[in-house]
């Protein structure tokens, strides 16, 4: 008889891991008190970059394994994928710490941009070809994709992991913040990010300025600028007074940008914690707090989940 397997969390952790062992002759169920468009994966910038991930080494095969099944799935326009050029820039009046980000990229995927190009202020700029999510497209297909490999959706909120185990062979942890409280995690915390939402340029890419802090990412239905890193803020509402600050630093760089529709703005909280916990205990399988990368890491992360259930 094939596994059966509950997967807790209906975000990009939870649904990766799903598509996975969906190739696979397991009897899946995901448990999930929301899922799309109502969860946080809805309102990533959801361009793969490795983000706070950088002191595990983990995450350089997590990374690129991500970036290898993106790359497989823009073939099929339905996935709402596709490489997108993203500059990094290093400003002028900043010290720049061991780009150890480069580590993680796939050989090929970054080059400097020429001096003469660089525009005022700016020291040195990374040219990087990254794939892009746009997850109002990408969610939903998942979802089909899912649905058509008999994979269940159960709208529950799961408050003890243990109650699934008398019904499930395998529990697959993808909670997320939820973790905090289901695991009693006093090392996850909340990190609220904020962003505006203008009317986008397709034709304009990724732009990532760490110091300013400043990020733009035009995706179709609208360009996303960001944005911020609050910890242990628990509200996901959005800031006038930020979301002003955010187009302005957006202005600063690209005035054309003025010319752009406001559209409205957005609030999520990410679950961060110092160390990913990818780990097997009894017939539970932790798979949470990407924080900032949980695109990045998703599909990566998931093969690892695989891997451990096939053992």
């Amino acid at each position: 008889m094939s596994k059966k397997i509950a997967i807790v969390g209906a975000g990009i952790s939870g649904l990766s891991c799903a598509y996975l062992l969906s190739r696979k002759n397991y009897s899946i169920t995901i448990f999930a008190k929301a899922f799309s468009p109502s969860i946080t994966s809805n309102r990533a910038a959801a361009f793969w970059f490795p983000y706070h991930i950088r002191n595990d080494r983990r995450g350089v095969e997590w990374c690129r394994t991500s970036y290898r099944i993106y790359r497989q799935l823009m073939h099929n326009a339905a996935t709402g994928i596709s490489m997108k050029r993203l500059i990094k820039v290093v400003r002028e009046d900043v010290k720049e710490e061991e780009p150890v980000w480069i580590e993680f990229m796939p050989e090929g995927s970054v080059q400097m941009m020429p001096k003469e190009n660089l525009q005022p202020g700016v020291a040195k700029a990374y040219d990087v070809q990254v794939p892009l999510i746009e997850t109002q497209i990408f969610l939903p297909y998942l979802k089909e994709y899912l649905l058509s490999k008999n994979v269940t959706f159960e709208k529950a909120e799961i408050e003890n992991l243990n109650s699934l185990s008398p019904s499930h062979d395998i529990v697959v942890n993808c909670t997320g913040l939820g973790a905090k409280n289901l695991c009693n995690d006093e090392a996850l915390i909340p990190v609220r990010g904020q962003v505006a939402l203008i009317e986008t340029l397709t034709d304009f890419p990724i732009y990532l300025d760490n110091e300013k802090p400043l990020y733009i990412v035009p995706r179709k239905d609208a360009m996303i600028v960001g944005g911020t890193y609050e910890e242990n803020i628990f509200e996901e509402t959005t800031e006038p007074e930020t979301v002003e600050r955010l187009l302005n630093n957006a202005y600063e760089v690209f005035p054309q940008l003025r010319q752009q529709r406001i559209i409205g703005s957005w609030a999520g909280l990410r679950p961060y914690r110092s160390v990913v916990r990818v780990e097997k205990e009894n017939n539970i399988i932790h798979n949470y707090v990407h924080g900032g990368s949980g695109f990045t890491l998703a599909f990566g992360c998931a093969e690892s989940v695989v891997e451990m259930i096939e053992r």
